[in-house]
């Protein structure tokens, strides 16, 4: 009984939060640790990558209660946390640019969930640097940088029947 009521109070909460823009947060410690309550007593769900940004949703005391680019929700310690801005690369690669131009030359490729910390934006490009120290630019487009509603992982396309030629519709008719 106490559980659903600690389950009932955490959906409210939740949803409180979810009505008023979200802040973010980015984990600024490699020791970093997503639970499933607001306290070192709780299971860890997952460990995130540094500069992982997330949503937060609440708080309670010192935990936030966060949501991260794929919708999993968890507790991060206020400790292990940062307000700073945050990306992680939602694109099945992002190219890391030497300038905020598609034509400068590319420094290196990030894959998918590869996480950034966020130091400077100019128009659509963000200047970021990542866990080993290495900045450039990426696009943002490649990039979720958390706040509002995670954003929902990619669909497959539906392919289209592929239609025929006319030389082909009229072999078709011929038969």
């Amino acid at each position: 009984m106490k559980t659903a009521r600690l389950l009932t109070a955490f959906l409210v909460l939740m949803l409180v939060a979810a009505s008023v823009r979200a802040d973010e947060v980015m984990v600024n410690n490699k020791e970093a640790k997503i639970r499933n309550g607001p306290g070192t007593n709780y299971t860890v769900l997952w460990k995130p990558r540094l500069y992982t940004p997330l949503e937060v949703l609440a708080k309670h005391a010192d935990w936030y209660a966060v949501r991260d680019v794929e919708g999993d929700v968890g507790w991060l310690h206020e400790s292990v946390g940062a307000k700073d801005p945050a990306a992680i690369v939602t694109a099945n690669m992002a190219d890391v640019h030497a300038s905020p131009d598609a034509d400068s030359p590319v420094k290196y490729q990030a894959p998918k969930n590869y996480t950034f910390k966020v130091v400077e934006t100019k128009g659509s490009w963000l200047k970021v640097v990542d866990p080993e120290g290495d900045e450039g630019w990426v696009a943002q487009k490649a990039v979720w940088i958390g706040g509002g509603a995670a954003q929902p992982k990619a669909k497959e396309e539906k392919k289209e029947p592929k239609k025929e030629s006319k030389k082909e519709a009229k072999k078709s008719k011929k038969k």
